[in-house]
């Protein structure tokens, strides 16, 4: 069996004038010249009362960061690694704080931005999960996601059932691809879609920021109000949780009125919301007859883009549209 043997470390460190049980100390002038620096900026830092060590409140402040880092879904190898101090550091500091540590690794530590993941790094699955689903909902069963992304359908239908809390940056990547080759496509699978919708999964364009754990859809545009309560109805689109909360807030605040009264503020509503949906239609292929990108003109009108794609299918061009 042969060993690879460790590189050592760069003339001019520490580690290298010290030496090691392995590795004779070195005297090179560069050497001698990086332990004196060396030696005089632990002393500086002595003097302004920050000495080699950081105090137990800055350690603590480091553990702070770390915890910060691993709710970001960070291991404690990819903080290492970021940090440029091994992982075992990382893991003493955890198990053992008081020990304390090293103020050149603490201060690398706490430059470590919380999910800043590598190639090696896997992260979490929360934005591959809401892709997949959104890719359903638009009718793109595992086997059409496959001809985008090279994953198999096994894999695939698991992430879509959020069994896995961490992907790796592969399978990440490749379900990006896929849902920008398919962002604008119309999928034919019945089966994806009967479940997105029994599942109440949403659309990608419903997401301000579909890699964000705390981010909700915005279906609507309106989500989370009456408004948006009736313009799911009105385009039979399942209720999300918040606009049913709006709704029945709705509801309560309004129980005192009479029968007539009640059915009438319901027609406005309604009305409201089957207006809206035509008018998002007209205006929005108006835009992109002006050479708007759909991005934008959804922006403009300040809804989503996959709204603006659903309203388009409803309400088709009329022949009052047509004639000009």
């Amino acid at each position: 069996m042969t060993t690879t043997a460790t590189k050592p470390p760069p003339h001019g460190s520490e580690a290298r004038y010290k030496g090691s049980n392995s590795r004779p100390p070195c005297r090179c002038r560069r050497c001698v010249t990086g332990w004196t620096q060396a030696g005089q900026r632990r002393e500086m830092l002595r003097l302004a009362g920050k000495p080699a060590s950081l105090t137990p409140t800055e350690v603590a402040a480091v553990i702070a960061h770390i915890h910060t880092c691993q709710r970001a879904g960070m291991s404690q190898c990819l903080i290492g690694r970021k940090a440029d101090v091994a992982q075992s550091t990382i893991s003493r500091l955890l198990s053992r704080p008081g020990i304390g540590c090293l103020r050149t690794q603490g201060e690398r530590i706490l430059t470590v931005r919380p999910g800043d993941f590598d190639d090696h790094s896997d992260r979490p699955s929360t934005g591959t999960v809401r892709r997949i689903r959104g890719l359903y909902y638009a009718g793109h069963g595992p086997l059409s996601i496959t001809q985008h992304a090279p994953l198999s359908l096994t894999l695939i239908t698991e992430i879509a059932g959020a069994e896995y809390p961490l992907v790796t940056s592969a399978s990440e990547s490749a379900i990006k691809a896929a849902a920008v080759a398919l962002a604008t496509v119309t999928g034919n699978s019945r089966a994806a879609k009967a479940r997105a919708l029994r599942e109440r999964w949403a659309p990608i364009g419903a997401w301000d920021d579909i890699d964000d754990p705390a981010a909700r859809p915005d279906w609507t545009g309106h989500c989370g109000t009456d408004h948006g309560w009736w313009l799911h109805t009105v385009n039979r689109i399942p209720a999300c949780l918040p606009c049913n909360a709006a709704h029945q807030q709705w509801k309560n605040e309004n129980a005192h009125l009479t029968n007539a009264e009640r059915w009438a503020e319901i027609g406005r509503a309604k009305a409201a919301a089957s207006n809206r949906g035509a008018a998002i239609a007209a205006d929005g292929r108006e835009l992109l007859a002006h050479g708007v990108h759909i991005d934008q003109a959804a922006a403009r009108l300040g809804i989503t883009r996959q709204h603006l794609q659903q309203e388009l299918i409803r309400h088709p061009e009329t022949e009052t549209e047509l004639a000009a």
